[in-house]
C-alpha cells in the first residue's frame, strides 16, 4: 500500500468513525425523547382524577409501565411516617394478599421502608440474603435471579411513600435509565399524591 492509499484508508476510517458517533448520538437523542414523551403521558394519565385510591394505583400502574416492570408495588406513608395504603400492580388479589402477609414480612418491609435513594439490585434474594434477612418466596413466578428497583417517593422533602418494582421484562436486570426515569416519575407522582390526599381530607372535612 503506497503513501496515497495509507492516507485514503485513514481519512475513511475518521468518516466512518464520525458517522457512527453522529449514529449513536442521533438514537441517544431519539430514545430520551421516547422516554420523556412516556414521561409526559404517564404525568398527564395520574392527572386524570382526584380520588386517592384511583390516584395511587395509577400511579403504580404507571410506575411499573415505564420501568418495563412485571410486578409493582407502592407504599404510601401518613405524615407521621407509617405505612397507610400498600397497592400492587400486575398481580392477582391472591398475589397480593401474598406479598403483603408472607411470614416476617414486617422486617423485610421495614429495611426497605427506609431507602434514602434508589436500589436497582441485578438479583434481589442475594441481596437480602447478604443482610440477613427474611427470604422473600413470591407467590407469582419468577426467575431464581429476582432483578428489583425501588426509590421513595418525596413531596417538598418529605418521604410520602416508595415504589417497589420487581422482574425486568425479558428477564434482564433493570438499568440506569429505568431508574432515572422511575426517580423523575416519583418527583411527579409525589405531588399528584399530595393534592389527591389533600382533596380527600377536605371531602372528609365537609362532611363532619
Amino acid at each position: 500500500m503506497n503513501g496515497s492509499d495509507r492516507l485514503l484508508a485513514r481519512m475513511s476510517a475518521t468518516l466512518e468513525r464520525r458517522i457512527n458517533r453522529a449514529d449513536e448520538r442521533e438514537l441517544e437523542i431519539k430514545t430520551l425523547r421516547e422516554r420523556l414523551s412516556r414521561l409526559c403521558e404517564a404525568s398527564l394519565r395520574i392527572n386524570e382524577s382526584l380520588d386517592f385510591a384511583t390516584v395511587l394505583q395509577g400511579v403504580v400502574d404507571s410506575a411499573r409501565s415505564l420501568a418495563g416492570a412485571k410486578y409493582g408495588v407502592i407504599v404510601h406513608l401518613d405524615d407521621s411516617g407509617r405505612v397507610q395504603d400498600c397497592l400492587a400492580s400486575g398481580m392477582t388479589p391472591d398475589e397480593t394478599g401474598k406479598v403483603f402477609d408472607f411470614p416476617e414480612g414486617d422486617r423485610l418491609f421495614d429495611y426497605l421502608g427506609k431507602i434514602e435513594a434508589p436500589l436497582r439490585l441485578r438479583d434481589f434474594h442475594r441481596y437480602t440474603r447478604s443482610l440477613g434477612l427474611p427470604e422473600f418466596r413470591p407467590p407469582m413466578p419468577v426467575s431464581p435471579r429476582l432483578s428489583f428497583l425501588a426509590t421513595p417517593i418525596r413531596h417538598r422533602g418529605e418521604r410520602v411513600g416508595i415504589f417497589f418494582l420487581g422482574k425486568k421484562e425479558g428477564g434482564r436486570a433493570f438499568s440506569v435509565e429505568d431508574e432515572e426515569t422511575l426517580v423523575m416519575f416519583a418527583s411527579q407522582a409525589a405531588l399528584v399524591i399530595a393534592n389527591a390526599r389533600r382533596y380527600r381530607d377536605e371531602q372528609r372535612t365537609s362532611k363532619r
